[in-house]
């Protein structure tokens, strides 16, 4: 009966998550809501480009970010998080792993994420100021994941979340389904994400907009960790659902090198060039070095990123991040940051306590 009973956990799950990105495919380009709780605050998953590797055991923030790292093995954890983002914008993260049985085969966790914004004008039909208002999301999470056997396991993510927006609310929800398997001897892990499938049931005009269902974005991680250096590095690709993320202005100058002088296509980028620009954008890297015992170096990389905030006249480095942990057996102190050129720059700082 368990054999049969894990037989069909593991097709479903898979059945899920396989097909789930292909159903709502021409979904994907709808209206988001919630944007200021969509990003994870994990400056361990900021460092590696947005997401945390899917490795086990990086702590209970990661586990917001992909469920799947959620586990039957950790040890009863919390962990408190904060970003500071351009604008005077704040984002807040606390999570806690549940201590589990050592028979069961099932791990939970609970969670929760907040956004704040600074002092906004507020000004009428006209432009004119009328005061000032304030805007800010939260989340509630609980996390549940499954392992199926020593390699497989799976995790799914619930939240409620709210939103205000001055004298205005929304309400929704949100779901994210994950699978990874993982090769303890080779030191090597993949993971595919669903990340943050939403619900709004309750929109800033309810009369006027209907709920929407839109997914946020569907990513492939692999991770490895070498054999002979303390070195780990981790390869995704993310917005799987949506292949073309270049967007050309006709009218922006630095772009016309699509076009000739006299009118004519004979400067027409190769289906080749073509499809490695997008592939480009969809890549996210990450490296940690292990300096010692306990403290760890943090390189990442995301193309899209780089992408959105670089500027021709200026690039700086945007895209690149940069990030330091601090690992000992009861703690873990992490700070990341990354530019974003002319938006500034982006901290975060993590504090982990396993009692």
């Amino acid at each position: 009966m368990e054999f049969r009973q894990l037989r069909w956990t593991q097709l479903l799950v898979l059945g899920v998550v396989t097909l789930l990105p292909w159903s709502l495919w021409g979904q994907s380009g709808g209206r988001h809501r919630f944007e200021l709780v969509s990003t994870s605050g994990d400056p361990l998953s900021l460092s590696q480009g947005g997401f945390a590797p899917v490795w086990g055991g990086t702590g209970p923030l990661s586990i917001l970010a992909n469920p799947a790292l959620l586990e039957p093995t950790l040890t009863p954890s919390y962990a408190a998080s904060w970003v500071q983002r351009p604008g005077g914008l704040g984002q807040g993260e606390v999570a806690w792993v549940r201590p589990s049985t050592q028979e069961s085969s099932w791990a939970m966790a609970l969670g929760g994420r907040w956004s704040r914004t600074g002092s906004m004008a507020r000004t009428n039909p006209f432009g004119q100021v009328e005061g000032e208002h304030q805007a800010g999301e939260g989340a509630l999470m609980i996390h549940v994941a499954h392992r199926m056997n020593p390699r497989w396991n799976w995790g799914v993510q619930g939240r409620l979340i709210s939103s205000r927006l001055g004298g205005y609310s929304a309400w929704g929800g949100g779901l994210s389904l994950a699978l990874r398997y993982q090769d303890p001897d080779q030191k090597r892990a993949v993971s595919l994400l669903v990340d943050d499938i939403q619900v709004t049931f309750r929109d800033y005009w309810p009369e006027t907009s209907p709920a929407s269902f839109v997914p946020r974005r569907v990513s492939l991680l692999t991770t490895q960790a070498l054999a002979h250096l303390p070195l780990r590095w981790t390869l995704g690709l993310q917005h799987l659902e949506n292949w073309s993320l270049r967007y050309r202005d006709p009218n922006d100058p630095f772009q016309t090198r699509f076009f000739s002088l006299n009118g004519t296509d004979t400067l027409q980028e190769s289906v080749w060039s073509g499809a490695g620009r997008e592939l480009l954008l969809h890549l996210v890297l990450g490296s940690e070095l292990s300096l010692g015992k306990y403290l760890r170096l943090r390189l990442g990389y995301q193309a899209l990123s780089r992408a959105e905030w670089s500027f021709p006249e200026r690039t700086g480095g945007s895209g690149f991040r940069w990030g330091l942990g601090l690992v000992t057996r009861r703690y873990r102190l992490e700070f990341t940051s990354f530019p974003q050129t002319f938006a500034a720059q982006s901290t975060a700082f993590c504090l982990t306590i396993q009692p």
